[in-house]
């Protein structure tokens, strides 16, 4: 498998997550729903590095880097995109979200003397604005007031917290980068990196619930932890095992970049989902998506 396609099934997987968490998410606010998600995460994660062997491809000298990573990039990144998604919904969010891609790109170029070809910028350059598009033009008047596009509270704060964990999923990406291309097994660096991170968030639970103030506070219902494994298996155990995988095969920039087309992929299951098409708007800008990742590819 090529690392740019294993980017796309990571986006994919992200975009299924999203609309399995629309719900939860708003009710139980996002550092309270991200740090249980990450118990069924850090457990799925855990029986797959033993059961697959790839702990011993890891080394002493990998936890510091591995930290840093799991706790800027899940800590600090997951907590605040589920925070931003409780008040703006997904589709806002991702959109927002792809702000990590010309920051990781940018940081492989400085960090790891990474280069784009005129293709590839091009197809970059295409990707980023078929997203802003697609986002942009996304919904159609009379939707705004369901679960996938309500606003609860300031969008300003929302987009701020969404900027705050693009920010924090863009360095914690770059910083596991060294990990992965000295040999290190994804599915062991996965697993570290999301115990770490689900340690600390329970440690910070009460600050994180304080700082973030959800809006809502309901009670958990027995549906919700299906929902809850669920979005785990998409986005953790899948979604991001994947990006790690591409990361460490590929360039950071590209990975990232084609990773982030994950809310022109979540418009066709809006679509389903809530039964109304996208605005026309939103078509071109995913078309253009498809014209930059073909580049990319």
């Amino acid at each position: 498998m090529s690392y740019q396609l294993a980017a796309l099934l990571a986006a994919a997987s992200w975009a299924t997550s999203s609309l399995i968490a629309a719900e939860p998410v708003r009710r139980l606010g996002g550092p309270r729903f991200c740090r249980i998600r990450m118990l069924y995460a850090s457990g799925m994660l855990l029986v797959l590095a033993t059961v697959t062997g790839g702990w011993s491809s890891l080394s002493r000298d990998d936890l510091g880097l591995l930290a840093v990573s799991g706790l800027i990039g899940i800590l600090l990144g997951d907590v605040a995109l589920f925070t931003a998604m409780a008040r703006i919904g997904p589709r806002r969010t991702a959109v927002v979200f792809t702000s990590n891609a010309p920051l990781a790109a940018v940081g492989g170029v400085l960090l790891y003397d990474e280069s784009f070809s005129l293709t590839a910028l091009g197809g970059a350059a295409l990707t980023v604005v078929g997203i802003a598009m697609a986002v942009n033009f996304g919904s159609r008047g009379g939707t705004h007031a369901n679960v996938f596009e309500r606003i609860e509270g300031s969008l300003r704060a929302g987009a701020s917290w969404g900027v705050l964990g693009a920010l924090g999923q863009a360095v914690g990406a770059l910083t596991v980068k060294p990990v992965l291309d000295g040999g290190a097994d994804t599915l062991a660096v996965a697993a570290t990196r999301a115990v770490i991170a689900t340690a600390a968030m329970w440690l910070v639970a009460r600050p994180t619930d304080l700082l973030a103030r959800p809006r809502q506070r309901g009670e958990i219902r027995p549906s919700d932890h299906v929902r809850l494994a669920a979005s785990a298996l998409a986005a953790m155990v899948l979604g991001m095992t994947l990006l790690l995988w591409a990361i460490g095969h590929g360039d950071t920039g590209v990975a990232t970049i084609l990773s982030a087309t994950t809310p022109v992929i979540m418009l066709p299951l809006l679509w389903i989902r809530i039964r109304q098409a996208p605005a026309p708007g939103a078509w071109l800008g995913a078309v253009l998506t498809v014209l930059g990742t073909a580049l990319l590819i």
